[in-house]
C-alpha cells in the first residue's frame, strides 16, 4: 500500500500520520520521498529499488522454555564446531554447510532429549538417539555391520572391539580393490565445561579378501565422569589397483565416515 509522506507542515500533522499509520499499516512504500532512517517507532529504508517504511519490532516475552531452547541451540553449535574440528582429519564433508546443519541439529535434539529424559543417571547411555549412526557424508552409508563393542575397564581403559566381518563381502568394495582404510577417532566432550578434545585416534589397515578379518582390541585412556558425552567416529578409505598403480578412491559415494558409537561415561 502507498503511502504518501509529508514533508512540510506542522507537528500536529506529522503526528497525525505516525497516527494512522501505526493504527493501520504493518509496511508502506514512500512516494515522493526517498528517506532512509529512524524516526521515533518508524524505520524508513530502500530495498529492491523501493523505499518502504514500517514500525520497530514490538518486545516479545520469551517463555522459559524458549530461552532454555536457544541456550541449548547454543551449546549444541559449540560442541558441533568443537566435535568437526577434531575430526577434520578424516571427514571428508569437514567444511560441507548442509552436514554443519545437520551435525549441529542432531545434537541439539540429543541435548534437548537429555534433559528431558535422563537429565541425571549414573550408567553409561549407548545408542543416543538422533546422533548414533549420524552420517558426516550422506552420499556414503557407513556399512551397517561395522558398529563396535564398546567395555570400560577399572583402569580406566576404553576398550573397542570390531565385530569380525568379510571384507570382500560387507564392505562396498569395487573388485579391483587392493586393500581398505579404517580411520578412527575418539573425542570425548564435557557437558559442564563445553570443551573436546581428542581422546586418540588409529589406522587399520584391511585385506580385500572373502575370509573373515577380525580387527584387534583397540584401547584409549578414559577420564570417568557421568557429564561426558563420548563418540567413535569411523571413517573408510578405499585403494584400488588398476595399471600397476594403487590409488584411492576419492569419489563421494566411497568415502564414508559417521559416528559408529555414541554415549555418555558413568562415574
Amino acid at each position: 500500500m502507498d503511502l504518501v509522506l509529508i514533508h512540510h507542515g506542522s507537528d500536529k500533522a506529522k503526528a497525525l500520520v505516525n497516527l494512522i499509520y501505526n493504527k493501520y499499516f504493518n509496511m508502506a512504500r514512500q512516494c515522493g520521498s526517498q528517506w532512509v532512517g529512524t524516526v521515533n517507532n518508524l524505520i524508513f529504508y530502500r530495498f529492491r529499488g523501493q523505499y518502504y517504511m514500517r514500525l520497530k519490532p514490538g518486545y516479545v516475552r520469551r517463555t522459559k522454555a524458549s530461552v532454555k531452547s536457544g541456550l541449548n541451540f547454543g551449546k549444541a553449535s559449540k560442541i558441533s564446531r568443537q566435535i568437526r574440528d577434531v575430526i577434520s582429519p578424516i571427514n571428508p564433508c569437514n567444511s560441507d554447510k548442509t552436514m554443519i546443519y545437520r551435525f549441529t541439529g542432531a545434537l541439539n535434539k540429543m541435548i534437548s532429549w537429555k534433559e528431558k529424559i535422563d537429565p541425571v543417571s549414573p550408567n553409561l547411555k549407548e545408542a543416543l538417539p538422533f546422533i548414533s549412526q549420524f552420517q558426516f557424508n550422506n552420499q556414503a552409508d557407513m556399512p551397517l555391520a561395522i558398529q563396535p563393542a564398546v567395555k570400560f575397564s577399572e583402569s580406566g581403559m576404553m576398550e573397542i572391539q570390531l565385530s569380525p566381518f568379510v571384507s570382500g563381502e560387507t564392505l562396498h568394495a569395487s573388485f579391483y580393490t587392493a586393500y581398505i582404510v579404517f580411520k578412527m577417532i575418539v573425542t570425548s566432550t564435557s557437558l559442564t565445561e563445553m570443551k573436546t578434545e581428542k581422546k586418540g585416534m588409529t589406522e587399520i589397515r584391511i585385506p580385500y579378501s572373502h575370509e573373515v578379518f577380525q580387527p584387534a582390541i583397540i584401547s584409549f585412556p578414559i577420564s570417568r565422569n557421568q557429564e561426558t558425552l563420548l563418540f567413535i567416529v569411523l571413517s573408510i578409505e578405499y585403494f584400488v589397483n588398476k595399471k600397476d598403480q594403487v590409488k584411492m578412491q576419492t569419489e563421494p559415494g566411497k568415502l564414508p565416515c559417521g559416528v559408529v558409537w555414541a554415549g555418555f561415561q558413568a562415574n
